[in-house]
């Protein structure tokens, strides 16, 4: 890996393409009730990347009852946003994406955590381990888990993707490993970390294998799952409503709610509304028709529908806000607990 250079500002680009992000023609500022949930509502898996995007980033996620959030944050960004939007974030411990040198991210861990970040986060998908050459569990990464784990910091990883891009994208095992590895890789470095709180990003990377996910689960006391990735979810949940819905309420405790959004200069309030609307509509609702977000992952001819589940109010108020205060807690941090 080679050393870290000064930080590249996100391109400005074009507007969104609408056809993109609402299919449907919603009118995404039209009211919504706020979810039932006592206490501030807390996203705790998002990408706030720059301070210019949080007007627009706190008015459409305030609009949607989003109050809190835990942001992968670049490091260069976060002082900006403690001063101008107090009380809002828990910052994610993230290395210098465009070049992250290990000696950098040892660095930022340490800057990151005197800014009060008690979460690191570890993403390790498929391309991410063929591009920069490292794994979760090769013995360059233990100084910086074990700098973690020894300032009691919780652990984040994004672990596999999408079944459609192991078939497709990622059908080059030679190149890329396969699932299996991938989880297999994950388990070890779980099994030497059990005692720290550990929250697998995406539903742990396999929402279309439910039956993996509680095998994790029931091995690993210490596991959390975000349920994060708006497109993702809405298509794999979707597919399996009625396990997912069951998992779900079997996990009430170990489920945390993200919405995984990611702030642009291209990005304005109905592009962010698409991703929480979404959302919102398949834990909350029995909404059963088209999304209003164009999958990629699919052709024209067959996209997914939403199919809501509906969750019961005290597994909301677990998953929107309850996990979430409960496990900072345990790191020494107090959000959303007034």
């Amino acid at each position: 890996m080679s050393s870290a250079s000064p930080p590249t500002a996100p391109p400005v680009l074009p507007p969104a393409d609408p056809k993109e992000y609402n299919r449907l023609h919603l009118d995404y500022r039209r009211p919504m009730p706020r979810p039932e949930v006592r206490g501030p509502v807390i996203d705790f898996h998002c990408h706030l990347l720059a301070a210019r995007h949080a007007k627009v980033w706190f008015e459409t996620a305030g609009h949607y009852g989003i109050d809190l959030f835990c942001s992968m944050t670049p490091l260069e960004e976060v002082l900006g946003l403690q001063r101008d939007w107090p009380h809002k974030l828990h910052f994610i411990t993230v290395p210098q994406w465009q070049n992250p040198s290990l000696d950098d991210w040892l660095r930022r861990l340490e800057m990151f955590y005197n800014l009060g970040s008690r979460i690191i986060k570890f993403h390790m998908a498929p391309r991410t381990i063929a591009t920069r050459k490292i794994r979760l569990d090769s013995p360059q990464l233990r100084p910086i888990m074990r700098e973690a784990a020894d300032r009691g910091m919780i652990f984040m990883s994004h672990i596999g993707d999408p079944d459609l891009w192991y078939h497709g994208k990622y059908a080059d095992a030679s190149q890329f490993g396969t699932r299996d590895q991938h989880y297999a890789m994950w388990e070890n470095v779980l099994q030497q970390y059990q005692d720290r709180p550990w929250i697998g990003a995406h539903l742990g990377g396999n929402p279309e294998n439910l039956d993996r996910l509680q095998a994790l689960l029931d091995r690993f006391p210490n596991l959390y799952l975000d349920n994060s990735a708006a497109r993702w979810m809405v298509r794999e949940i979707s597919a399996r409503r009625d396990r997912a819905r069951e998992f779900l309420i079997r996990n009430a405790d170990r489920i945390l709610f993200g919405t995984d959004q990611v702030s642009g200069d291209d990005r304005g309030f109905d592009f962010l509304a698409s991703r929480i609307w979404a959302h919102r509509m398949l834990w909350e609702s029995d909404y059963d028709g088209p999304s209003p977000m164009f999958d990629p992952d699919l052709p024209q001819d067959r996209q997914p529908l939403l199919r809501g589940l509906s969750l019961p109010p005290d597994v909301l108020q677990k998953i929107y806000r309850d996990n979430a205060v409960k496990l900072l807690a345990r790191a020494g941090v107090r959000m959303g607990d007034d």
